[in-house]
This record gives structure tokens, sequence and C-alpha cells, in this order.
């Protein structure tokens, strides 16, 4: 594996990081050469378990946050001469084989690789959701999209270098929206965003945020705020998006949300051809 720092942001709920733990470690107990997992303790409690051989655990004092965790894992990977960084949110799941179907797709021109999921986006929706995250039958296809939602993502680190680290100014509460404006700047750069269907994520959605008391709302407001200074009214159309994403008290990404409504169809209803599912690519 290519030399790869993976770093899980958590903040609390000790039981779901022992959980996503379980699945990294699942395939290759040992870990493969070439890869560090790291947690980052925001809460500055976590007790590694003693089962988690070669895994650890960094405290800088203060809660990072997503935003600033991810910057932290940049400059780390910058300066040990990583490749590619992982970044992993603590309350989720993931299918076998997940870490090598992910960093796979960080190659070429690919700056920013997200798994597929049943989360938010519907435009990084897998095709068929399994019943859990185990039990999803890997597919070799790689989608370009707009941007990834940074639930489950890849960097590669050389775009890193250009594209620079996520913009805490714009972003500055937990980094909402970040996400999306760095897959802006990467393609801005001639870099592609993509999904892969080689790994899969289920996600539980909003547990850290729970915690720390702030709502869908405020991470809207975060979200429009941040994206609406940077790039004013051209953030949504170089998203793919159109004049009604983020309506309020929203629950999740609707079809009517894209610039191309048939195109997330054809995603979410894929053709049949020979026995095969052939997804219409986005953005």
């Amino acid at each position: 594996m290519r030399r790869t720092l993976l770093v899980v942001p958590a903040y609390g709920s000790p039981e779901l990081t022992d959980a996503v733990l379980r699945d990294l470690v699942r395939d290759d107990p040992l870990l493969p050469d070439g890869l560090r997992i790291v947690v980052v303790d925001n809460q500055g409690d976590y007790v590694l378990p003693g089962w988690a051989a070669g895994v650890e655990v960094v405290r800088t004092g203060e809660n990072l946050r997503w935003i600033g965790t991810a910057n932290w894992a940049f400059r780390t990977a910058q300066a040990e001469g990583d490749e590619v960084v992982v970044l992993l949110n603590n309350d989720t799941r993931l299918s076998r084989g997940f870490v090598s179907g992910l960093v796979d797709a960080v190659e070429g021109d690919v700056a920013m690789a997200a798994a597929c999921y049943d989360d938010f986006w519907l435009h990084q929706r897998a095709v068929r959701v399994p019943r859990d995250a185990e039990a999803y039958v890997p597919r070799s296809v790689l989608r370009d999209v707009p941007f990834c939602d940074g639930t489950a993502v890849a960097f590669a680190v050389k775009a890193v270098d250009g594209v620079g680290v996520m913009d805490t100014v714009a972003f500055p509460q937990h980094g909402y929206g970040a996400d999306v404006d760095w897959a802006l700047r990467a393609r801005r750069d001639g870099w592609r965003c993509a999904v892969t269907e080689a790994a899969f994520v289920h996600h539980l959605r909003r547990v850290t945020m729970t915690r720390v008391g702030r709502t869908a709302e405020d991470n809207r407001a975060e979200i429009l705020t941040g994206l609406d200074g940077l790039w004013g009214d051209a953030w949504r159309e170089l998203a793919g998006l159109g004049p009604g994403a983020f309506p309020a008290h929203n629950t999740g990404s609707a079809i009517d949300w894209y610039a191309d409504p048939a195109a997330i169809g054809a995603l979410l209803d894929p053709l049949v051809e020979d026995g095969r599912e052939t997804p219409s690519s986005v953005g």
C-alpha cells in the first residue's frame, strides 16, 4: 500500500471509535506496510483497546473539530512523506477491504475520492445499499463528481501541496462546507474528485454534533455563510447544484437540489446491460 495516513477524529462516544477500529483491523489485524492509523482524541479521554495493535492516539490539548483534524492530518502527511490522507468519521461502519478500495481510487489526477455510502448526498449513494456495511459487495466503478462528502474521504497529498489545506477562516466552527470548498478549489486547479464503489461506509450521522450541542440549522448556516463568502452565487453551479439546494430544515439532499436531476435519477435507478449494472456518472 502507498504510504497512507488514516485519521479518525473522535470526540467522546468511545464505543463508536472502538467499532470503526475493529472494522479497520478486521481485514489485517497487523496493519499492512505503509498504513498508519491515528485517532485524534479531541476530548482527551479515549482509551485505546489492547486489540488495536499499531493504532496510535494523538491528543493536541484542544478540540480541533473535523476541520482542524483534517489540517493536522494534511500537515503531518506532508512532513512525513505520506502519499494519501484518509479522513474517517468515528460514527461509521465499513465494508470489507475498505482502506485499499478507497486508497486505490486516489491515483493519477484524482485529488479527492470518497467511499460510496447511505447518507446525505444522493450523488455519493451506493447503487445498492446493503443491510450492513460488512455485507457490501465492492464494485470496480469510479464516478466523477463535483465534490465529496467529508465523512469518509481520501486526499492525494500531492494535490494538497498545491490546493492548500481546509479554510478555517471561512468555516470556523466544525468545518461544514469546507469539503465542498476544497473540492471546488481542486477542480479549478485541474484535479478530479470521485466516488468509488470499491468501498462503502454506513454513517450513523450527527453523533458528535449532538454531543457538542450543534443543530442541523447551525451546520447549514456554516455551509451557506462560508461558501457564499468565498464563491458568491457561483458555488452552486460549480458544485452541480441548483438554486433550491439547502433549504431550511432539510434532512438530506433531494433530487431537485441538483442542476441535472436526470443524471441523479439515472444513478439511483441504474440501467442493466448484459446482466451488469451501469450507473451514470454525475458532475
